[in-house]
């Protein structure tokens, strides 16, 4: 049985179903996560690994680990994974690409809809005075339906922020460097256009972007700058795909009206001047912090790194690349 490296708890009643198909070691509830140094004494004698919590699966690691043969990463995102690394190595890195979809879509426009309608602020203001009496002619909100939203990055997530977008009368406007077919942008009822355009054009921006080294604070001040001074900018990719202290200036200047954003670009941590400010909603990296959520990913990482170690057709490889060098 193959022997597999869990790094942070997951509750069993979720782990359990895979109890028959691996050698699983977990730290239990009250430790929540393996340290780095528990893990790099543990790390060589284990086939898989599953990294919890962003752990890093970085070059230091990577060396210890000499009969690792695939690693998953619990999210879409794997930043936190050196994977040209790891294929250089022959380990395979899995992700859960399809399971995060629908949460994260539903907490970005959730989040969307907060800083459009004020929602924050007005639960806030109401709490401390206890009393009714918004202003009959108040210019900070916008009505969403018939604006346009630019959606930066049009993968799966983009695309089904997109569908909720047009589900409450949006204008749907992307961009990505692949651009989807006819077929593709006619059944979203998107329209393709360049970045910049994007940013210019757009009464809400949502980002959806992964995060890559060409991808590092592309929504920067001059990006702020391109934007409506009345646009919204929504972020619920990946933290250092904004720098965090323009995105301050931008709001504390008026280049943009609002903000929301589930990520940070210093991860926990949040910035004391963004949260000082009133004008932006910040969630804490939660778009997929859903129970039935959590259990689906769990399943597409772990039952990826199944198929992987017995050779099964498995959707969610990272490097494919490896498919073709290890047959």
């Amino acid at each position: 049985m193959y022997k597999l490296l869990i790094t942070g708890w997951i509750p069993e009643e979720i782990l359990a179903p895979f109890r028959e198909k691996f050698e699983i070691t977990v730290p239990d509830g009250e430790k929540v996560n393996f340290t780095m140094d528990e893990v790099k004494e543990m790390i060589p004698t284990f086939d898989a690994m599953f990294t919890i919590s962003a752990f890093p699966f970085r070059r230091e690691l990577i060396d210890l680990a000499e009969n690792m043969k695939v690693v998953a990463n619990f999210g879409v995102g794997y930043d936190n994974i050196e994977v040209p690394y790891c294929t250089e190595k022959g380990i395979y890195v899995v992700n859960t690409p399809t399971t995060v979809t629908e949460p994260t879509a539903e907490l970005a426009f959730a989040i969307m809809l907060a800083i459009a309608k004020g929602v924050v602020m007005y639960d806030k203001a109401l709490r401390e005075e206890k009393v009714c009496h918004p202003a009959m002619f108040f210019d900070r909100d916008i009505l969403l339906y018939g604006k346009i939203v630019g959606i930066l990055g049009f993968g799966r997530i983009g695309q089904s922020m997109a569908r909720r977008c047009k589900g409450i009368g949006m204008n749907v406007i992307y961009y990505d460097p692949f651009r989807k077919s006819p077929e593709e942008e006619a059944a979203l009822e998107a329209k393709y256009l360049p970045f910049d355009e994007v940013l210019a054009t757009a009464d809400v921006i949502s980002c959806h972007m992964p995060y890559t080294p060409e991808n590092h604070h592309i929504i920067d001040l001059a990006a702020f700058r391109r934007m409506k001074k009345t646009a919204y900018f929504v972020n619920a990719a990946r933290g250092p795909v904004m720098s965090e202290p323009d995105l301050v200036t931008a709001l504390n200047t008026g280049e943009i009206r609002g903000a929301a954003t589930d990520v940070f670009e210093h991860e926990p941590h949040v910035s004391a001047e963004l949260a000082s400010i009133e004008n932006v909603v910040i969630t804490p990296h939660i778009g997929s912090n859903v129970l039935e959520a959590r259990k689906n990913m769990v399943n597409e990482a772990l039952t990826g790194v199944f198929e992987v170690l017995n050779s099964l057709p498995c959707h969610n490889i990272v490097n494919r690349e490896l498919l073709s060098v290890q047959k």
